[in-house]
């Protein structure tokens, strides 16, 4: 689909204001022929090629009527008029610009014409003067049945009836009360086939109009309703991923296979002392201090990869897909240090005096099954032990997780 921007309120306007020119506002007219040319293209194309077989066929009429030119009648269908429209069909199945697609058949129209009044006003024949009233045919088709664009349409049928007028009083044998009833007949028919020409067109315009209109209103609600099933898995106050969100991930892990060969890493991340300081310092720097914790958090995994999400109050849990446990205790004493430098003043803390966190790390093994209970529960515990430990620091600690023996809580499935 084009990328102009059309918009809902550009369609209301141009259907409220109507288009009798037939023709859209220079970015709805392009969106139009870039969703409605390839398949105009391959009608013309189509209904050329039937078309033609007929226009063919009267070379047996030819042979009636202009028996005298009968060589130049089949030099003119055959020699000329075909090989052209052959072309043009190679022309079609490129589907080429709106201009030069209407253009060729509003030319062929006026070729077909031309040819058929230079044979009938050079055969001599007495019959020639029935052979005109095929150009009727010549008219109407394009006008109605193949639909050329209403312009080009009226375009070709003026010069063809222009044409007609000086040409048929050449014809044996054709009076003149016959000549002007002739000429009015194809002028009249012609003016009846624009105006349904015009209201084809006219109609097939505003029926796209509508159809673009409630496509644009589905992918509008499409847009509307992903945003919403995002911000229904955030945590409104941090931005991180929620519970929701979390199950979702650890489904898509299990689902992918991926966890029955790569271990994952659950780590979780309890703020020390947080209740202190939201009594001390009141609801609002909370809200600020876990922002800050979050930020950090997400600061520190892998874009793409990793989860960060918030469980509640002031604890946060992270799941690091294709990581081992050294991996999850090097980025999770990245991210306690990281916390820690932030310097947010606790004055209220019985063991320091800035902000710190405190981080258990448990990983699933690549020969075990994920469960996710067993998984974050192994992380609750290690994050006990760190709190134990006197908090503000990582369980398994950094310079023992290669022994996997020393330290409890380690691994889960």
């Amino acid at each position: 689909m084009p990328t102009t921007g059309v918009t809902i309120a550009d369609i209301d306007r141009v259907l409220e204001r109507g288009f009798p020119q037939l023709r859209f506002p220079a970015a709805l007219e392009a969106r139009f022929e870039a969703d409605t040319g390839a398949k105009r293209s391959r009608f013309l194309l189509f209904s050329g090629i039937i078309t033609f077989g007929i226009f063919d066929l009267f070379i047996f009429r030819d042979r009636l009527l202009l028996s005298d030119i009968f060589e130049t009648a089949l030099i003119y269908r055959l020699g000329i008029i075909t090989p052209l429209a052959l072309a043009s069909f190679v022309v079609l199945w490129t589907n080429p610009r709106p201009w030069i697609r209407e253009s060729m058949e509003a030319v062929l129209t006026v070729l077909i014409a031309a040819g058929l009044l230079y044979l009938v006003t050079t055969s001599r024949s007495p019959m020639a003067m029935h052979a005109h009233y095929s150009m009727l045919l010549i008219l109407v088709f394009p006008n109605i049945i193949q639909r050329v664009r209403f312009w080009y349409a009226l375009s070709a049928s003026a010069i063809v009836i222009t044409m007609y007028a000086f040409g048929i009083p050449h014809i044996l044998l054709m009076q003149a009360p016959i000549v002007f009833g002739a000429v009015l007949l194809l002028t009249t028919t012609t003016m009846l086939s624009l105006i349904a020409n015009w209201m084809l067109e006219r109609d097939e315009r505003r029926e796209y109009l509508v159809g673009l209109r409630e496509k644009l209103r589905a992918q509008n609600l499409m847009v509307a309703n992903e945003a919403l099933s995002a911000i229904s898995m955030l945590d409104p106050l941090t931005g991180l991923a929620n519970r929701r969100r979390l199950e979702q991930f650890v489904d898509t892990l299990v689902g992918s296979g991926r966890s029955a060969t790569k271990p994952i890493v659950f780590m979780m991340l309890d703020i020390d002392h947080f209740k202190r300081f939201n009594d001390h310092y009141g609801h609002q720097a909370g809200d600020n201090c876990l922002k800050m914790v979050a930020e950090t958090l997400e600061r520190n995994l892998r874009v793409g990869s990793d989860l960060a999400v918030r469980l509640g109050g002031e604890e946060f849990l992270a799941v690091l897909p294709e990581s081992t446990l050294f991996d999850g205790v090097q980025i999770a004493e990245r991210i306690r240090a990281d916390v820690e430098r932030q310097a947010v003043q606790h004055d209220n803390s019985p063991t320091a005096p800035v902000v710190t966190v405190s981080i258990g790390v448990a990983v699933v093994k690549p020969d075990g099954r994920l469960s996710f209970a067993e998984a974050t529960m192994a992380a609750d515990e290690a994050l006990y032990v760190a709190k134990q430990q006197g908090r503000n620091r990582v369980w398994p600690p950094l310079a023992g997780s290669e022994n996997d023996e020393r330290h409890p809580a380690r691994h889960a499935g």
